[in-house]
């Protein structure tokens, strides 16, 4: 229900505006902070139109654990009903950002690689993980197998599906052309180490799907370490970026079924999660977002 909910209230606008490949990167942002003397790097990659100051609490906690981080920002237009673009741009993606990883894993030292992917980014952060020994340890949050069935069945991007048939383009077509972003297809270092988390009542990629990438790593002798909550798709997410000690208490403790007084915040919750996935606010709207989030946390 709270999938549908913020999907409807998410722009489903299909202006790709002027990006392209080459000015991807003039139109993206990236962060980097290094903790001294940390021997672990984590890079976040965003989910679909995920601003990069949604990821301040969670750089706060890893410093404070002693570990580097680097964030993304991409443009929203990267994933769009142009089929050739998103292609074009999820390559750009993996080229950049496996170059970023190289340099800084030589200029600091890094001993580990921690690849975090939040949903979409399931896509081309395969791309980037694909036979790539730099990156130790991979964590999936709430993603998918292939882009074109996720997007074809996902409640979120039914206008993208909509405008694909407009063009005469099936599901069928679409998975060989994204072929090549397909995470089924994009196998990581035999020596890496794989977690993933879902949500069984995920909409916007729906769970069965989601879980395919599960089933299909373990088939290739991949090992991977699999948890399973009871929520929605976005909600997850909300967890992590609002509020990260608690989201890996919550992780280390396998709690898998919320109560029932949780349940009737998530209303409100999904209200709060819609914000930050759809806008910028200003340091006192945020203040005040962080603060109305405590009080019914």
């Amino acid at each position: 229900m709270q999938d549908y909910l913020i999907s409807n209230l998410i722009s489903s606008s299909l202006d790709t505006g002027d990006l392209t490949p080459r000015n991807l990167f003039e139109k993206s942002e990236k962060k980097f902070a290094h903790s001294p003397s940390s021997d672990t790097l984590i890079i976040c990659l965003p989910g679909w139109g995920q601003s990069l100051w949604s990821w301040v609490k969670v750089k706060k906690f890893i410093l404070k654990t002693k570990r580097s981080c680097l964030f993304y920002e991409f443009p929203r237009a990267i994933f769009s009903n142009n089929h050739q673009l998103t292609k074009d741009c999820f390559s750009t993606i993996n080229k950049t950002v496996r170059a970023d990883i190289k340099k800084l894993k030589e200029k600091h030292s890094f001993k580990n690689c921690v690849l975090v992917s939040i949903s979409l980014a399931s896509s081309f952060g395969s791309m980037i993980y694909k036979n790539n020994p730099d990156v130790t340890e991979i964590i999936h949050i709430a993603p998918g197998e292939n882009l074109a069935r996720d997007m074809w069945h996902g409640c979120r991007t039914q206008h993208l599906r909509r405008s694909y048939e407009r063009q005469g383009i099936s599901l069928n077509n679409l998975e060989k052309r994204w072929h090549d972003l397909a995470p089924e297809y994009n196998f990581p270092d035999s020596k890496t180490r794989v977690k993933i988390f879902f949500c069984s009542s995920d909409r916007v990629i729906p769970y069965k799907l989601g879980r395919s990438l599960d089933d299909t790593l373990k088939k290739n002798g991949f090992k991977t370490e699999v948890t399973t909550f009871s929520y929605g798709h976005y909600f997850l997410i909300w967890r992590l970026l609002l509020n990260p000690p608690n989201f890996l208490i919550f992780l280390t403790l396998f709690l898998v079924k919320p109560s029932r007084s949780d349940l009737e915040d998530v209303r409100q919750m999904s209200l709060y999660m819609a914000t930050i996935l759809t806008q910028k606010p200003s340091r006192s709207d945020l203040d005040d977002l962080i603060h109305q989030y405590y009080a019914i946390a």
